[in-house]
């Protein structure tokens, strides 16, 4: 609409990516499975983040990835999210100031702090990640800014939310009024054991209410619990939905009612760092589309950040 005050707000974990190099003997003192990663307490987060050799602190999350990404080519944006009245917090909304994103919320007092994620890349550039989800796991329906989502094109929602009760009504509060005001919904299925443990509330989502799907093909697969990748695009086809798949190596396919659009990867020498991949395709395929661009170009502008982030260390292009 001509009145939107932003192109699209994300609403998602909040979280601060603490990365620092670390020796292998590190991961082996603290009983970390190189190249995993594991949620911890905020006393487990703490112990591992003390004596880091800190490279950078950014803000992240899945959906925070995505918005920063389309602010940096020149997109409207906000986000919805929830920290703490803590150093970590006030990191998480500089960032994204830095990064022109709108943060639509005011950090909370809680005994929880600020979601933050302890990456730890190894000499050989593996990275052992520690996550501690904070305050960031208790969105409700209290921190969902109406107005914002009133004055946005598009939302933008990660399933990496449904692991909180409070967060599902907030979900539904932020669909509603997004759905009633004429928005539209894109929602990224964010992980195969998010869908086996939601995936009624996410399929009633997908059915009712998102009009853009981000997933990779397992994630698609599971999503309607078949075991080929066309079986899945046949379900697609029956419904009023684009969704967006990534394939790895072998690009990506955009499905619609009426349309299979396979978009070939981008040649690459050298990946450093898988991380954010999915993200970055969402934000190139979101860019295209706030731009009016047809399907076959937003895919290929998904494949083409995608291509990039791999490349370098972090999710920030």
């Amino acid at each position: 609409m001509v009145n939107d005050k932003f192109d699209i707000v994300g609403i998602g974990n909040a979280i601060v990516d603490v990365i620092a190099d670390i020796e292998d003997q590190y991961l082996i003192e603290h009983g970390l499975r190189k190249g995993l990663m594991s949620l911890v307490d905020l006393e487990g987060v703490k112990k591992i983040s003390d004596n880091l050799n800190i490279k950078t602190i950014v803000s992240g999350g899945s959906v925070a990835n995505s918005i920063v990404c389309l602010a940096q080519n020149n997109i409207k944006t906000a986000f919805i999210g929830k920290v703490g009245q803590d150093a970590m917090g006030d990191k998480f909304i500089e960032g994204l100031a830095r990064e022109r994103v709108h943060f639509a919320n005011t950090p909370q007092s809680d005994e929880a702090e600020t979601g933050r994620c302890v990456v730890m890349v190894s000499p050989d550039a593996q990275r052992t990640m520690s996550t501690y989800l904070g305050i960031s796991q208790k969105l409700n329906s209290n921190d969902i800014n109406e107005k914002v989502i009133e004055t946005s094109s598009i939302i933008y929602l990660e399933g990496y939310l449904w692991d909180m009760d409070d967060a599902q009504i907030a979900i539904k509060k932020a669909t509603e009024c997004a759905k009633n005001n004429g928005k539209k919904v894109a929602f990224s299925v964010s992980d195969v054991f998010c869908i086996e443990r939601f995936r009624d509330s996410f399929r009633a989502l997908v059915e009712d209410d998102a009009d853009i799907i981000f997933a990779n093909e397992e994630e698609a697969k599971a999503l309607f619990e078949v075991s080929s990748l066309d079986d899945a695009i046949n379900k697609i086809k029956k419904m009023n939905k684009i969704f967006a798949i990534t394939l790895g190596d072998k690009g990506a396919k955009i499905v619609n009612q009426s349309n299979v659009i396979q978009v070939e990867a981008k040649k690459v020498e050298n990946i450093i760092d898988t991380t954010g991949a999915g993200d970055i395709f969402a934000a190139g395929f979101l860019l295209q589309f706030i731009n009016k661009k047809n399907l076959n170009e937003c895919g290929h502008e998904g494949v083409l950040l995608a291509s990039r982030i791999i490349q370098k260390y972090g999710a920030r292009l």
